[in-house]
Parts: structure tokens; sequence; C-alpha cells
């Protein structure tokens, strides 16, 4: 049996070492890389042959849910297992919606966890036997429905719905340009094309759009 290469995004480094330690009593399981944020997980997700993300909603730099987009638009079928303290309907149908392929809350024994990890590998979902299994169906359902089909969003690029999202959250130039690993001038340039193609005037109206589209939350 082939190892499968973990990447863990939790922002409790303690919580990272236990499942690392965990998760590697499994012969056909390898940590390749652990982060405490989004932002460095992204990067070890770029230099590293990960085979599978295990990944809290609550991070210290951003969303989760943008989290898993991010990680997405980086790697298209990347599998995505969250494990998270959040078990609310909304919270599990956002993660599915926004690319995630399980999700599991943190109660969980580490044997479904690992379980969890291996369908995701082979192409399933995965959801925690403490939440309703409805909740896949209906993203099941309706998954090619929703706010990226509203209005002029679908006409951004990959990139410039990447900078608009980023732009949404209050993140500032210099940050996007690090989680996104692209120069201030470009974020500039991205920047003006969101605007020009949104007809949107500033952040704040970005926000209200992003809000509306249902690409943020509100906290």
């Amino acid at each position: 049996m082939s190892t499968l290469h973990l990447l863990i995004v939790d922002q409790h480094p303690v919580v990272g070492a236990g499942l690392e330690l965990l998760l590697e009593r499994h012969s056909d399981i390898e940590v390749s890389a652990t982060a405490s944020d989004g932002t460095t997980g992204l990067q070890w997700l770029r230099e590293r042959a990960i085979d599978v993300v295990v990944m809290d909603l609550h991070l210290p730099d951003m969303d989760g849910v943008e989290a898993i987009r991010l990680y997405l638009e980086e790697r298209k079928e990347l599998p995505i297992v969250i494990f998270t303290e959040q078990g609310e309907e909304v919270a599990v149908y956002r993660a599915l919606k926004a690319g995630a392929r399980g999700y599991l809350l943190k109660c969980a024994e580490i044997s479904e966890l690992v379980a969890a990890v291996h369908e995701v590998h082979g192409g399933g979902y995965a959801l925690s036997a403490a939440l309703n299994p409805a909740i896949v169906n209906v993203y099941l359902a309706h998954r090619d429905e929703g706010s990226d089909s509203l209005g002029k969003y679908q006409a951004l690029s990959t990139r410039e719905r990447q900078v608009f999202r980023l732009l949404a959250m209050g993140r500032q130039t210099m940050d996007i340009s690090e989680i996104l690993y692209i120069s201030p001038k470009t974020v500039a340039k991205h920047r003006a094309a969101v605007k020009k193609k949104l007809n949107l005037a500033n952040a704040a109206q970005m926000a209200q759009y992003a809000i509306q589209l249902g690409v943020i939350r509100v906290q």
C-alpha cells in the first residue's frame, strides 16, 4: 500500500503535533508538514507533495472556508478534510460548498479520521458520525448552484477572485501579496481589474457584495 502524505493545518501547535503522532502510527500515513495558520499551510502545499490536507476551520490569519478555496485554486483536485469543533449545519455546508471532501468533529476517534483520509483520497466524501448525513445529500443536490453563478463575479479570473475575496475580508496589499505569492504591484493590478469588472469603488463595497454572494460571511 502506498504512503499518503498529509498536511495538517491547525492554529494550536499541540493539536498538530498530537495528530501527527497518532496518524503516523498507521504505516501508510506520513505527516509531511504541519502549519498553525492558513498562509504557512499554503506555502507547504507549494513545496511538498501533499496527498490530503487535514484542516481546522478556526485559523488565525484567514477564514477556514477561504483557506479551502485558496488551497483548491492552488491544486484543483486536492482532498481536504475539515477537522474542527464547529458542528453547525451551516458551517458544514459552507465547507463542503467551498470544496472540502470531509468534515469531522474533534470529538471523533482517530480511527474515524484515518478512515476519512482514505475515503477522500479515493474520491469519496466523509462526514463525522456525530453529524446529520443529510447535509452531504443537500450539498450534492445543489453544488452547481449558488454564489459563483451570480452577477459579474463569474467573469473574474481565478486570481482576481482570490484578490477580491481577500480585499473583501479587509486584507491589505502586503498581506495579499504574501498569501498569494505575488508582488504588491500585481495585487494592485488585480484590484483595479476587480473594481472595474464589478463596478465597485472601494473595499467596503467589495465586502458588501461578497457577503451578498455568500463568498465571505459576517463574523
